[in-house]
């Protein structure tokens, strides 16, 4: 009996005992992960006070998305530089970068101090070149935005070897932004840079990233690869990513009705709809972002399903996309 009492009152005492308290550092990375997906949600508002905080426990990352909101609304303020310096002071490249634009701070601020901007200028070269020579791929991709922003020919040769070392964005900035959009990189044919541009497309989406995935489901189909594209359309409605989920959606809902109810180029050729499985999606994604287009789709499509395929579609949507924020995939270093 005594000796079951007194593990009662050691129970009591470690239950009465104070949990560890979490520390600044803990903190600061919570505060960074929530303001970071609030972010990546488009929900700045939500977003800024949380970075703000994690900023001022010392959290570098989170100092330069605080910068990066702040310049966005607006443009360039005493504000936004103190947080991109604070970022840059701790090793963060593309706020050393912010802080090189002449054009933005003498016309905007009074911080105007050629010296200083050349001096983060070549800060961010030694950082990032010394971090890309030790086989880091996201230094690569910080040294292609430093070279870039000189005109530096390098910046291309950093791209791809980031790409070539497995780097998902890299892969798809490679495809999309370089070879296709401003055409880099000497061929002899279109075709052979397609070939290449798709190649790389393909590794990107292998890798799991759903912009690569919905641009290269698009080329497929637009060059009569139906099955590799539809299989893309599928791998895209398990994404995260807004514009994957939804276009799967309505892909996957619609089938070969698409292109008489929308337009012709639209279709993938699917063998039949699917109204519930697709509808679902779309009604999941529409309770997660509160956003009309995933909506207006079903009603595109509503004189096609009967009301026992939207009740099925509404109780299926409860299962998808469940604890699972949508995201837009900004890139770190945008506008």
């Amino acid at each position: 009996m005594n000796l079951a009492r007194y593990f009662v009152w050691l129970l009591a005492c470690l239950l009465a005992m104070p949990v560890s308290a979490e520390t600044d550092s803990e903190r600061a990375e919570r505060l960074f992960e929530e303001g970071y997906i609030n972010y990546q949600q488009h929900y700045t508002p939500r977003a800024l006070p949380k970075l703000k905080e994690a900023a001022s426990l010392g959290h570098v990352e989170a100092a330069y998305y605080a910068g990066e909101i702040i310049r966005q609304r607006s443009v360039m303020t005493q504000t936004a530089i103190d947080f991109y310096r604070q970022a840059a002071e701790g090793g963060e490249v593309y706020a050393m970068l912010r802080l090189t634009r002449k054009d933005v701070f003498c016309g905007t601020t009074r911080e105007c101090d050629p010296d200083e901007q050349e001096r983060w200028l070549e800060k961010a070269e030694e950082v990032a070149l010394a971090r890309a020579k030790a086989g880091d791929t996201e230094a690569m991709m910080e040294l292609f935005s430093v070279y870039w922003s000189e005109d530096n020919s390098e910046a291309f040769d950093w791209t791809k070897r980031a790409a070539e070392n497995g780097n998902a964005f890299a892969q798809y900035w490679l495809a999309v932004g370089l070879l296709d959009e401003r055409e880099m990189g000497f061929y002899w044919t279109d075709a052979g840079r397609r070939e290449d541009i798709i190649r790389w497309l393909r590794a990107s989406a292998e890798n799991g990233f759903p912009k690569a995935m919905e641009k290269l489901a698009i080329m497929l189909k637009d060059q009569g690869d139906f099955e590799e594209a539809q299989y893309w359309v599928e791998k895209m409605a398990k994404t995260d990513y807004y514009h994957a989920v939804l276009n799967a959606g309505a892909l996957i809902m619609m089938g070969p009705d698409i292109a008489e109810v929308l337009m012709p180029s639209l279709s993938y050729e699917f063998e039949k709809p699917r109204p519930v499985e697709g509808a679902a999606l779309l009604m999941a994604l529409h309770r997660q972002t509160g956003k009309e287009m995933a909506l207006g789709f079903i009603d595109d499509y509503r004189d096609y399903m009967t009301p026992e395929m939207l009740e099925a579609a509404k109780e299926r949507s409860k299962k998808l996309l469940v604890d699972t924020p949508i995201l837009y995939y900004e890139p770190k270093f945008g506008l």
